[in-house]
């Protein structure tokens, strides 16, 4: 087949190439966005800084407006980064479409699965890009309003006896008190009936919970993690784990875009050598675990949801997983296209083997007759 025929292909390709990176960096700039804003979150509402601040105890709801004042903010945010790294997902599935349909309608008439099969090939490098660069899954352990029980027996209470028994001596004392200008019988009457009532109560319940519970309103956040692929591998990379991030990155993606690299190398090679070049690719196919990591992360994402640790548990999964996972349903397509490609393209060879095989033997024909006297 002539080069000039994937010309047009290969220049679309490369001009879709181009502008899907450039909507893959817009989507990728308001991803971390999004998640530094949802770890504002997480720091606002942290267990720690509620349950050691003095101020979320005694001053229970201040804090709590304080913070929900910075928490909803903080979740708005999120929320409008997300939704704008929403919107160039969807900007690249439409250049996506678009691209697919110019290809069909370029190759249509003599190689329709050659079309698709290029058109997919750099599509799924797109989907893939996105895919990896952009979080995948949302994990949070966190507690709606949570209360913690503040209760003792009184006789549990260290020198519960003797805190007793002075109780009685401070009440002797109040006597003395009447006698003070400032203070008067009457103060001195209410202080001593105060602690005889506590002296009294302390006796009658020394064995019964005494407390109160104490409630901290809104969301308490205990973990919160919003990843992407390349998050991992580099949150593995940096935490001294760096042969699993050699093999994650290997595996699940340069593997990956090697793979669709070399179904478009298979397109434009002669025929003569497709074979063996399908071999290795079939080769390398069975070393990529994109299709596995997908199936792991909503593994991950079912497991996570639905632990009862005691706190509650929220799983959410994020557009990166989706793209990630267009990938490779289009990864298992390009096998099927690229064999039905390489197929049509063999008939092809055959036909114009014929044709020329015609046409010489009706030039050896006429060359016979005009020799014939």
């Amino acid at each position: 087949m002539n080069r000039a025929y994937s010309l047009p292909g290969l220049i679309l390709g490369f001009i879709f190439l181009i502008s899907a990176f450039f909507l893959i960096k817009l989507s990728v700039n308001e991803s971390e966005q999004f998640k530094t804003h949802k770890s504002e979150v997480m720091d606002i509402l942290n267990f720690n800084d509620r349950l050691l601040s003095f101020r979320d105890w005694v001053f229970s709801e201040t804090a709590w407006n304080e913070k929900k004042e910075k928490f909803e903010v903080a979740v708005a945010k999120a929320e409008v980064h997300y939704s704008n790294a929403l919107a160039h997902g969807y900007n690249l599935l439409f250049a996506s479409l678009g691209f697919l349909i110019l290809m069909v309608l370029i190759y249509a008439k003599r190689r329709i699965f050659y079309g698709l099969t290029m058109a997919l090939s750099f599509i799924g490098l797109a989907l893939l890009g996105q895919g990896v660069s952009n979080p995948i899954l949302e994990m949070a352990a966190f507690k709606k309003d949570m209360t913690i029980k503040v209760y003792v027996h009184p006789s549990d209470i260290p020198y519960f006896e003797d805190i007793v028994d002075h109780m009685k001596s401070v009440s002797d004392i109040a006597d003395y008190i009447k006698y003070v200008p400032v203070y008067g019988p009457e103060w001195a009457e209410t202080a001593k009936e105060l602690v005889a009532d506590g002296e009294s109560y302390l006796r009658e319940n020394a064995h019964e919970n005494i407390g109160f519970d104490k409630v901290f309103p809104g969301y308490t956040y205990f973990y919160y993690q919003n990843k992407g692929i390349m998050d991992v591998i580099s949150l593995l990379w940096s935490t001294s784990n760096k042969p699993v991030a050699i093999a994650i990155g290997t595996f699940s993606i340069i593997l990956p875009s090697i793979k669709l690299l070399f179904t478009l190398v298979i397109l434009l090679f002669p025929i003569h050598g497709v074979k063996k070049l399908r071999k290795l690719l079939s080769y390398l196919a069975k070393w990529s675990m994109a299709d596995v990591f997908v199936v792991g992360a909503f593994l991950a994402f079912l497991s996570f949801a639905n632990m009862s640790p005691g706190v509650e548990m929220d799983a959410n999964v994020l557009f990166g997983l989706y793209y990630f996972g267009g990938y490779v349903i289009i990864s298992i397509l390009l096998g099927f296209l690229l064999d039905a490609s390489i197929k049509e393209k063999l008939k092809i060879k055959e036909k114009e083997s014929s044709i020329i095989s015609t046409h010489e033997d009706d030039e050896n024909t006429l060359y016979k007759k005009s020799d014939t006297p």
